[in-house]
């Protein structure tokens, strides 16, 4: 069965019924708001309805909001830049490349370069949950919730 070009995908990104397949490049890579770490949103590139899975790159000094999730477990793998750096209830933990971290949705985390060096990072959720809103931050000083604007 031919494949159907994805909405927002260039040519090369297939999709059948049961399976699809995008090129990397025609995966857009966006940057934060206000700038900082810039992912690819390769779940919805394929059309991934059960699951996020971004890549993420993280220049030297960026870092991820402090957070947590009000239905999302994920899961990171660092794929290059290591050793790097994960802020996780407070404590930090350091992670080598091909290193995996599962985080429970109540978990707090962050994932934090101190390095000199880019970072990339695999993450995947599942469930999807209600898009950026499922993502809660938290105030690293205090532990408060910092209530969305």
């Amino acid at each position: 069965m031919p494949g159907t070009i994805l909405p927002g995908c260039e040519p090369g990104g297939a999709m059948s019924e049961g399976w699809s397949k995008v090129a990397q490049a025609d995966v857009e890579e966006r940057e934060r708001r206000g700038g900082g770490a810039a992912s690819r949103d390769v779940a919805g590139a394929l059309g991934a309805e059960g699951l996020v899975l971004r890549v993420w790159r993280y220049g030297p000094g960026h870092e991820m909001a402090y957070h947590r999730h009000g239905t999302q477990e994920e899961v990171y793998q660092l794929l290059s830049g290591g050793p790097q750096e994960v802020f996780v209830e407070g404590e930090t933990v350091t992670v080598q490349d091909g290193d995996w971290l599962r985080f429970h949705k109540d978990t707090i985390r962050r994932i934090q370069n101190r390095s000199d060096r880019e970072a990339v990072w695999l993450t995947i959720g599942a469930p999807p949950g209600p898009g950026i809103t499922d993502g809660i931050r938290i105030d690293p000083e205090t532990g408060a919730e910092i209530p969305r604007k």
